[in-house]
This record gives structure tokens, C-alpha cells and sequence, in this order.
């Protein structure tokens, strides 16, 4: 499935897969990826009971539809040099609500961070990052984060360990 790219704009009748209309067959397929993503398309066709053509012609209209935003490695931090993992939550200015989505973006660009997700509640982000040293987590929060007159506050915990759930796939939308 490594031709299989978001990026790549394929001619296909993917109007009629919505992320509403998934039927059965449609969210195996996504179960299916979501546990492997390397999956081949020969797999999938003999897990779901169609053709490879037709299974093929499926994942493409998930990918096109937007259902499938993407395909992704699940990465050791500890092996490429980041072991330490934190969590940032993040309090932005009331009167800088207006800034919110551009800090949003700034920060992602940032190396080390993971993600930034927007939050309802105290805290209006939180901060995916992986870093080689607590140094290098205290410089982003200092330099990244408290520098920045837009946020008010920053909350940082340490990731002792991570342990994956199971993605919500249901085998039907009803």
C-alpha cells in the first residue's frame, strides 16, 4: 500500500463516500489500516471478501474523501535520541483569544513538538513534544512558551509511559 498517498489527486467517483455514509465494508477497511496501515491491498480485499480492484477503488475514495487523512509510523522517540515525552498545557491571555490559531501553528512548527491540540476547558492547548533532555524541554517551554506575551500560563507533566486504546470503529454508522 505504499503508493497509497493523501497528497496524490486521483480521478475516482469518491463524492458518494461521505464520512456520514460509511457503510460496513467501508469501516472494516478502516479498522483494518488503523491497526496496520502498512496493510497490502491484497490483505485488505481478502479481509473484507471483494476484489483488489474494488478494494483498491475503496481505500482510494477514503483517501480522497478525507475519512483516511493520512498514513503514519508509530516511532521509538527513545531510538532516534527524544526519550523524554511531555505534555504542555497551555493557557492563552483572554485578550489574546484572537491569537489563539496562530500560536496554535506556531508552536507545531517548533522542533520537538509532536502535536498541539486545541482544548475546551482550563487550558485552551496541549502540547505533544519529544525531547533528548529535560534541558531541552525547559528551553522550549522557557523560549517557546513563557516568552510569548500571547500565553499566560504553562502546565508541564512528564510521560512516564504510553499505552494505546482501541480506535472507536464501529461496523456501522446507525
Amino acid at each position: 500500500m505504499a503508493n497509497l498517498k493523501p497528497e496524490v489527486k486521483w480521478k475516482c467517483r469518491c463524492d458518494s463516500v461521505t464520512k456520514q455514509s460509511l457503510d460496513a465494508v467501508d469501516r472494516r477497511i478502516v479498522e483494518l489500516l488503523v491497526h496496520n496501515a502498512r496493510i497490502s491491498n491484497h490483505a485488505v480485499a481478502e479481509a473484507v471478501s471483494m476484489a483488489e480492484s474494488t478494494s483498491y477503488s475503496r481505500m482510494r475514495a477514503l483517501i480522497e474523501s478525507g475519512v483516511i487523512k493520512g498514513f503514519h509510523a508509530d516511532v521509538d522517540f527513545a531510538a532516534i535520541g527524544q526519550p523524554l515525552r511531555a505534555v504542555v498545557l497551555v493557557q492563552v491571555h483572554p485578550n489574546c483569544r484572537s491569537q489563539l490559531l496562530e500560536e496554535a501553528q506556531r508552536i507545531a512548527g517548533v522542533p520537538g513538538v509532536l502535536e498541539v491540540q486545541f482544548l475546551a476547558g482550563t487550558f485552551d492547548l496541549m502540547i505533544q513534544t519529544a525531547f533528548a533532555d529535560s534541558a531541552t524541554l525547559r528551553d522550549f517551554v522557557v523560549k517557546e512558551l513563557s516568552s510569548s506575551t500571547a500565553i499566560s500560563s504553562t502546565n508541564t507533566s512528564v510521560v512516564m509511559d504510553t499505552f494505546n486504546g482501541e480506535t472507536p470503529i464501529t461496523p456501522s454508522a446507525g
